[in-house]
């Protein structure tokens, strides 16, 4: 319908009064068909909160939907209930009565309602955004009573089935480029403008003042401010007839990208319409010539007496300005894909016979576009049964809408770096977006990737085949999942393929392709069963429920953060451990499935560890040989470091493909809560050493910084070897319960107390085994021989009080309470079922026996590097200068000469001076007591030695 167009070039010339109620007229012809296209896709229920809407805000009822208080602001401008309105406010609460104080103010100044409604793609399930206007000097109290009205008129409707979005403005603080903050229905700062544009060309007037924008020609669009004045300053138009938003002449770069952004976000769960609003965005920015918003074009035509309710839908306006912007740049399968955006965000089935006699007005536009595109029959009968499309078609589908998702933000990004737009959005409303769109998004090795973004109802098989072969290119197993086709042969369509069937079928778990009735055809497949199967996919529901409960913005707001793991231990198998390969079994349960046996025969031969973090994403990876715990491991403890004071991610293990299963699990999971508890109690340093044994071999971690070390060792006087090297700080050892009986270790680690010296000795013959754990916990180890009448635990006691003292002179650590530093003495001894066991001793520092000679040695460094010692027994020097190689001989002739008993036991250094060579000996450059005992047990090595020789001799 065509009216005639005025000539707006000159104000006084072109709108008089006259013609300014003309276009109002213009502007409320077309709200009224909108607002009558939205209240019949409404239930009768539905239309009573629609027509009620205004007399709820206007009036203040206890009885009424959304009461608060007798003071909550009310009065809606220019409002006048209708007889049916009052009506209908009696229906709802008998006692209803329209009483007002004519003082009233008002203090709502327009309602209106934007989303689908009103348009070719309202449907039943479309929801309404309502914007609430409230005057511009509201008080805080009276803002806060009129939000909490909102909130309880919203659950009014939702029990009406109606899906209501408030949202209170402030038309003044709009303009002045206020936006409400990122939350889950609104983008920020992101979209002003682009959100005023969509208001202007769609929002559907309900009551109080119309937008001043409606008088403002578009050409006057720059000069807005002036314009309005004059048409308020002049009288004509009424001041408290009009509510005014602002301009939308120049919308900044920044917003479109900010849109496109929060766009991509949406697309996760509305990818069709998504994509519609991603490719407007990118005709407004890639149209050539000056930009022209949809409202504009929606007001230029107003002004130019097109008034046709079909043409002036938001959503066609929409695909016109895309149709022409792909046309212009020569992109027909884009414009497909904008098709059959479009056909479905309207989601009228043209396929199918309409319900009622008459054609609805939205089935009648479909009806006249797809013959426009030339779609055939068949095409849009495949169209319509999109909510029974499968995994390989919807995989396919999500594959385009990923591909044109991307595009789209790519051009739009690299115009923002062009324009320098990107700075105008909030770097906190980038950032918590980005971290959206990646968690989604984001394609990395062992991803599981959700396929069905509301493309399809139900992707569910009732044949899944699954299949594996050996790929000699990548040199590794890989597994394949198969749908049957009607037109094809069985295991014809790959659905998913990887190296890990873990993956594949939580993938189909995730992804709801896996459902109750679905059967695996696992013909050709050894390696797995049916009962396998069915125990992983219940692990799957125990430790995955779906659906999955949405996220808040809060989890976006700092980094992915681990919170679940699930390890399944043994997965498909082709082989299990060697023992039962031969056809050996052990019937106890009492055995460590890390070392089965008496071959300590490891009964974990693969791991598939699954990760879900803070953002909802899950990843999978699958370790499978002799060091497939460890990997796990590694990978289990480099998700949360310790000493960074996050809590370690909660795990469940499993064990699937085994005849102990049962023993498998419990061991790894004792092993594994072991280790969590070693680093993430709090009662250890990072830098803790865990032992454990596993397939007979000795393993050390440890924490250096933020990289786990982990040592194997095939001896165990290659594990003590290691554990004597020196620490940068404290480093406690903790001994897995299975390694306890195997070595005094577990004694050592438990008796001994930080900041002291613990000393553990074990008798033998003729002499005895030590180890002594210093004040970084290094562990020298000493083997030292002597008469029966003569222990070495009291020259290594005076040893020890001597190193302490000179210790304190370097190191504050040393100077302890009254100036004592703790040594302990604990004997250890093995009974008859081989378990150690231990028992604190006293050692005096006092020697008792006849034989008294002090030896004392200093450590220098020559200009070469080269350490050599100078001896000092009692009072007589021995330079190593002097004597050369021979200082050893005549070290020992001077202790034997002065020994009056003239035996030949040991001699034990008293005391030891190694301050002038610490660079050379500490890698830290810091000296511990291991440094000391290690060249004390070297230098009296030497003089034994020599001593023995004098004495054979």
């Amino acid at each position: 319908m065509a009216q005639h167009a005025f000539n707006t070039e000159i104000i006084e010339d072109g709108l008089d009064r006259q013609n300014l109620a003309t276009l109002r007229k213009r502007f409320l012809s077309i709200n009224d068909n909108r607002l009558e296209r939205m209240r019949a896709g409404l239930t009768d229920r539905q239309k009573q909160f629609l027509d009620l809407l205004p007399l709820l805000f206007h009036t203040n009822h206890m009885m009424m939907p959304g009461y608060v208080s007798r003071q909550t602001p009310c009065k809606v401008s220019n409002y006048k209930p209708t007889e049916s309105e009052i009506g209908l406010g009696k229906h709802i609460a008998k006692s209803f009565t329209l009483q007002f104080d004519p003082r009233t103010e008002e203090s709502v100044y327009g309602i209106y309602v934007m989303g689908s409604v009103g348009t070719i793609a309202q449907s039943g399930s479309s929801d309404l955004d309502i914007w609430l206007c409230y005057r511009p000097d509201l008080s805080a109290p009276g803002k806060h009573a009129l939000s909490l009205k909102c909130k309880k008129i919203q659950e009014w409707a939702n029990s009406l089935r109606l899906e209501v979005h408030f949202f209170l403005m402030n038309h003044e603080e709009f303009k002045r480029g206020y936006a409400p903050e990122l939350d889950e229905e609104s983008s920020g700062s992101a979209q002003k403008f682009v959100l005023l544009d969509e208001f202007y060309r769609s929002a559907i007037f309900i009551a109080g003042r119309v937008p001043l924008w409606w008088f403002v020609p578009t050409q006057e669009e720059p000069d807005y401010k002036n314009y309005t004045a004059t048409l308020l300053g002049k009288r004509f138009i009424e001041d408290k007839s009009v509510i005014d938003f602002g301009d939308i002449a120049t919308v900044p770069q920044g917003e479109f990208i900010g849109a496109a952004i929060w766009q991509l976000y949406k697309a996760i769960e509305s990818p069709y319409k998504s994509v519609l609003k991603l490719l407007l965005l990118e005709a407004y920015v890639g149209s050539e010539g000056e930009l022209e918003p949809l409202s504009l074009t929606y007001k230029k035509r107003v002004f130019q007496g097109d008034i046709g309710i079909d043409d002036l839908d938001s959503y066609v306006m929409i695909y016109r300005r895309i149709e022409s912007y792909l046309r212009s740049r020569n992109q027909p399968e884009r414009l497909e894909l904008a098709r059959r955006c479009f056909y479905f965000k309207v989601n009228q089935s043209l396929s199918k016979t309409p319900r009622g006699r008459l054609k609805s007005w939205q089935r009648s536009t479909m009806e006249r576009l797809v013959d426009e595109w030339n779609w055939t029959f068949e095409h849009v009968s495949m169209l319509d049964n999109r909510s029974q499309w499968k995994s390989n078609k919807v995989n396919f589908e999500r594959g385009i809408l990923v591909n044109e998702l991307n595009d789209s933000y790519r051009f739009l990004m690299e115009c923002a770096d062009k324009t320098g737009a990107i700075r105008s959005i909030s770097n906190d409303e980038l950032t918590v977006l980005g971290r959206k769109l990646q968690a989604v998004f984001e394609r990395k090795p062992g991803k599981i990737e959700w396929i069905n973004p509301g493309i399809s109802l139900d992707i569910s098989e009732d044949t899944i085949y699954l299949s594996d072969f050996y790929d000699k290119y990548s040199k590794t197993r890989v597994w394949a999942a198969f749908t049957p086709e009607p037109d094809a042969p069985a295991k014809r369509t790959p659905i998913k393929s990887s190296a890990s069937l873990i993956e594949i079928l939580l993938w189909a778990y995730v992804n709801k392709i896996y459902g109750l009735h679905t059967n695996f055809d696992l013909q050709d497949v050894p390696s797995i069963n049916q009962q396998e199967l069915k125990k992983i996919f219940s692990v799957f529901q125990s430790w995955l429920p779906l659906p999955l409960g949405s996220l808040s913005h809060k989890n976006f707001q700092c980094s992915a953060q681990p919170t679940n793991v699930l390890l399944l231990l043994n997965v498909a198998n082709s082989s299990g451990p060697s023992l039962q390969s031969r056809g050996m079994q052990r019937l106890s349960n009492n055995v460590d499935a890390m070392g089965y046996s008496g071959f300590q025969e490891n009964l974990v031969t693969s791991v598939d560890i699954t990760t879900r973090n803070s953002w909802n994403e899950i990843t999978t990876r699958r370790f499978s040989g002799e060091d497939a715990l460890l990997n796990t491991l590694e990978e289990y403890l480099q998700l949360c470091l310790p000493g960074t004071h996050q809590t370690p991610p909660k795990l469940t293990i499993e064990c699937i493909g085994n005849a102990h299963s049962t023993t498998v699990a419990r061991r790894v999971s004792s092993w594994m809560n072991a280790v969590v508890d070693c680093y993430y109690s709090g009662r250890n340093p990072p830098q803790t050493r865990y032992i454990f044994v596993m397939a007979g071999n000795w393993y050390c971690l440890q924490f250096v910084g933020l990289k786990l070390r982990v040592q194997k060792f095939s001896k165990e006087h290659r594990l003590v070897e290691y554990l004597s090297e020196e620490q940068q700080k404290a480093s406690p050892v903790v001994v897995d319960v299975e390694a306890r009986p195997k070595h005094p270790l577990h004694i050592i680690s438990k008796a001994h107390k930080k900041e002291s010296i613990s000393v553990f000795y074990r008798r033998f013959d003729i002499g005895m085994e030590l180890y002594v754990m210093d004040e970084k916990c290094s562990l020298s180890h000493l083997v030292l021989r002597g008469r029966n009448d003569y222990s070495p635990l009291v020259p290594l006691h005076r040893f020890l009080r001597t190193i302490i003292l000179r210790q304190a002179r370097l190191y504050h650590e040393f100077t302890s309470d009254f100036g004592i530093y703790p040594i302990s003495f604990t004997e250890i001894q093995k009974d008859q079922q081989n378990i150690y066991s231990g028992a604190r001793r006293k050692i005096t520092t006092e020697i008792n026996h006849e034989e008294k000679l002090e030896v004392k040695a200093v450590a220098h460094s020559d200009k070469n590097g080269k350490i050599n010692f100078d001896f000092y027994c009692e009072s007589q020097e021995f330079a190593a200068v002097a004597f050369g190689e021979q200082l050893d001989i005549v070290v020992a002739q001077y202790i034997i000469k002065h020994r009056k008993s003239g035996g030949s036991y040991p001699v034990y250094i008293s005391d030891l001076d190694l301050s002038l060579c610490i660079k050379e000996i500490s890698k830290n450059g810091t000296l511990q007591v291991g440094h000391y005992l290690k060249i004390k047990n070297m230098l009296e090595a030497r003089l034994n030695q020599a001593i023995g020789i004098l004495v054979r001799a």
